[in-house]
């Protein structure tokens, strides 16, 4: 493993912010186990003030950002890159910042580090819709490694930048299997506490909006409700963008029809929340490159229904959840239907989902992110 390690990621919420983010969640996981394996590790994260902390033997440097948008962004970088010089890493991993390696060059002049870049989504700061597309593109082809963190990922990728697909190698994103495990008395004491006694509760955690898919969902769960099923729909997350709130029609139409909106929930309540559920349900619609709430529930042993969109098919052992066509209510009541009339095979796909979970533990991502930073050159 390389001796020092610089983490880089986006500017629009700290680093250590609990109430989600996955590519945070993401960065403080490798850098947990990379700090515990004897790297020296840090990790950037733009905040108000100046100061250090310590996060399971990483170092979060806080770099003071005034500006916001996109100048925040580069504020950050720029901040974060000169300080790093003083560091001397070995390894600079970037996080969904296309001008990562670019941007060493230029503000950490004398860095011999490699760089790497993890990406949940592609399209750049507005990919083709920016008049600097060209200049991201060959912005992307000065990293060391290009990491896409499925292979829906690297596919979309590799089309849209014209990049060959063997200049990225995929990194899925992980669990963290000592946080997420079945846990029937976290189940039974958070299910009291949100007064659901034997009703069927499929649940939902990750941002409320279109692109996601919650209202397709809402729709479903109001269908069989209307059918006199005993079925409950729980959500848990921000009403749009992480950090944001506002009015939003669809958690309206699930407080009808007698569901619970729970809004962002705090990280260390998350293992409960998805265990309190029969199912845990992801109806993305569109550019979904991953899915992590949807291996941290089947970490917890519960059953997933996914839409049959991007990566989500990858995440899915077959064994462990159904798919169902993208935007497609019908065949979601279907699947919510079968689940819900079939407890034995329900039970065979809880035991599936914990032994699947654990293909995309914390400590296998880490032990192959260990494999590229070791490598020569470019992936």
């Amino acid at each position: 493993m390389a001796t020092t390690i610089v983490h880089i990621g986006p500017s629009q919420l700290p680093l250590l912010y609990t109430l989600g983010g996955a590519v945070e969640r993401r960065m403080r996981e490798l850098a947990m186990r990379q700090a515990q394996a004897g790297s020296r590790v840090i990790l950037y994260s733009a905040e108000s003030e100046t100061k250090t902390s310590d996060y399971h033997g990483a170092e979060v440097r806080a770099i003071a950002c005034s500006q916001k948008g996109v100048v925040r962004a580069g504020e950050f970088l720029y901040k974060s890159l000169r300080d790093a010089r003083s560091v001397k890493p070995d390894v600079i991993h970037f996080h969904s910042l296309a001008e990562g390696a670019a941007c060493t060059r230029l503000f950490a002049r004398g860095v011999r580090a490699k760089t790497v870049l993890s990406f949940d989504f592609f399209e750049f700061r507005r990919g083709k819709q920016n008049p600097f597309f060209k200049s991201y593109r060959r912005a992307l082809n000065r990293f060391s490694a290009l990491l896409p963190v499925s292979g829906f990922c690297q596919r979309e990728s590799s089309a849209y930048w014209a990049i060959p697909e063997d200049r990225m190698r995929v990194v899925y994103n992980g669990v963290s299997l000592q946080q997420f495990f079945p846990d029937p008395e976290s189940a039974r004491k958070r299910r009291a506490a949100w007064g659901i006694g034997s009703e069927f509760v499929a649940l939902y955690v990750g941002r409320v909006c279109h692109q996601k898919g919650t209202d397709l969902l809402i729709d479903a769960y109001a269908r069989l409700r209307e059918q006199g099923r005993p079925i409950r729909l729980v959500i848990a997350g921000p009403n749009g963008q992480f950090g944001q709130a506002g009015h939003n029609d669809a958690i309206e139409k699930l407080k009808q029809h007698g569901g619970l909106y729970l809004g962002p929930v705090e990280e260390a309540d998350l293992p409960s929340v998805y265990n309190a559920a029969d199912v845990f349900v992801m109806p993305t619609r569109t550019a979904e490159m991953f899915g992590m709430a949807a291996i941290e529930a089947q970490a917890c042993g519960i059953p997933v229904i996914c839409s049959d969109q991007g990566g989500l098919p990858e995440v899915i052992d077959r064994s462990s959840g159904m798919l169902f066509r993208p935007d497609d209510v019908e065949d979601l009541v279907a699947k919510l239907d079968a689940m819900m009339a079939n407890v034995e095979m329900r039970n065979g796909f809880s035991n599936a989902s914990v032994d699947n979970a654990r293909r995309f533990s914390w400590e296998r991502i880490t032990s192959d992110l260990d494999q590229v930073y070791a490598m020569d050159g470019r992936a």
